[in-house]
């Protein structure tokens, strides 16, 4: 079974982040690869990464709808394996990524495949930061599924799909998702729920052991950066839910705030009562709320 494994990237500054993320594929337990680097409107950048990566990479360019989203379609049309994976330019796969993913497609029900995101701090995680929010550093966060299940969609950094989806339902959306570094998201959670409407029988599968390690620039490290991010991934729920005929399409995400009001803020406000680490745990609890709070601004303000 080939896969063809693509790398999104759109900027010279992440370059030897990208130059990382290519060397962890084409290091990979798995043999039949085809690694695909996509570049975003960004010609000095793909004429740097042919010089570098003169053979062994194929590469495509999106020159149409600016943005992440447009940018894996550039290379979804490029791509010749059975399985389409795709991973970030700011992440490191695991070397066993590519043979963990492709083990469950023997299941002939399964259509897509993710897995773990493990947050690559540049020093340690900070303080007041709770694992809950790692989904806005791009990583599986405390309250999604530990163990192998099925789930309604993945984080993009982490995910594979069967091409034959795409020559049923088509591509990626470019009217959702992020361009450079305006923090939209939810094209993969559009296109899982498109997908799962599409194919009655198939399966959307999480397997942990699939892991990928992503880069968390010091910038997403902010109090700033999460309110900004909340307030975009709020947006970016009511545009999808919008365009879903009225499903249960945001069922996931009321899963996640009874976990985050019921458990999680007060697990850290009893942890600060009982003088565990008050600090910490009072600000791990504060920063929920306001991350929940910026997010309904911007699903009401898009609204």
């Amino acid at each position: 079974m080939k896969v063809s494994v693509i790398i999104c990237t759109y900027s010279m500054e992440r370059l030897q982040d990208t130059i990382d993320a290519i060397n962890s594929i084409l290091t990979q337990t798995y043999p039949n690869i085809e690694t695909i680097i996509s570049v975003d409107h960004n010609e000095e950048l793909l004429a740097k990464l042919k010089e570098l990566f003169p053979e062994n990479v194929f590469f495509a360019f999106n020159n149409l709808v600016r943005g992440l989203s447009d940018n894996r379609n550039a290379g979804i049309k490029k791509a010749t394996g059975d399985i389409i994976a795709f991973i970030d330019d700011d992440a490191i796969a695991d070397k066993k990524w590519v043979e963990i993913m492709v083990s469950n497609y023997t299941n002939p029900d399964i259509l897509a495949v993710g897995g773990k995101l493990v947050p690559l701090w540049e020093k340690d995680r900070p303080w007041w930061f709770p694992e809950e929010l790692d989904w806005i550093v791009g990583c599986t966060y405390k309250g999604h599924p530990q163990n192998k299940t099925k789930v309604r969609n993945f984080i993009g950094c982490n995910m594979s799909f069967r091409k034959e989806v795409f020559t049923r339902i088509g591509y990626f959306k470019q009217t959702i998702g992020r361009v450079g570094k305006v923090p939209l998201a939810g094209e993969e959670m559009e296109y899982c729920v498109r997908l799962l409407a599409a194919f009655h029988q198939g399966e959307i599968l999480f397997d942990p052991e699939a892991i990928v390690y992503h880069k968390v620039d010091k910038q997403r490290e902010s109090f700033k950066y999460i309110l900004k991010r909340s307030y975009g991934e709020g947006v970016s729920k009511s545009i999808i839910n919008k365009s879903t005929d009225k499903r249960k399409i945001l069922s996931t995400e009321n899963t996640y705030l009874k976990h985050l009001f019921l458990k999680s803020i007060p697990w850290y406000l009893g942890k600060s009562i009982l003088l565990k680490n008050p600090a910490q745990n009072a600000s791990r609890a504060l920063t929920i709320s306001m991350a929940i709070i910026a997010t309904g601004l911007g699903y009401l303000r898009q609204r």
